[in-house]
């Protein structure tokens, strides 16, 4: 079964996550980002989705450099999901493969973002 790493602070966004994608894909999650780096390459998930605005030492943008500069998460494609306008130009430039803001987008469109990168 596929992989995909959930980067969110949020406990009840990571549940909705897990409840609706978790029949099709084997569903982590990490409430940081921290542990969402740490769990990407220890964890090698298909797809990482990634909030940009974590609590803690990381934030989003620091969460997608650390990932595409470590070798063992590289290559994972990461969506950015942010309610943050204004931020794809900056998410692909730092290495997101798509960047969507949360309030325009249903959880059935992140699921067809999904099957596009792992499909």
């Amino acid at each position: 079964m596929k992989k995909v790493l959930f980067i969110e602070d949020d406990l009840l966004t990571n549940k909705a996550y897990a409840d609706k994608f978790s029949k099709e894909y084997e569903i982590l999650t990490a409430l940081n980002g921290i542990d969402g780096v740490s769990s990407a390459i220890r964890m090698h998930p298909n797809l990482i989705i990634l909030d940009i605005m974590l609590g803690g030492e990381l934030n989003g943008f620091d969460v997608l450099r650390e990932l595409k500069l470590n070798s063992e998460s590289a290559k994972i494609p990461v969506i950015v999901l942010t309610n943050l306008e204004k931020q794809e130009e900056s998410a692909k430039a730092a290495g997101a493969a798509a960047c969507f803001i949360k309030a325009n987008i249903s959880l059935d469109t992140v699921g067809e973002e999904i099957k596009k990168y792992i499909s």
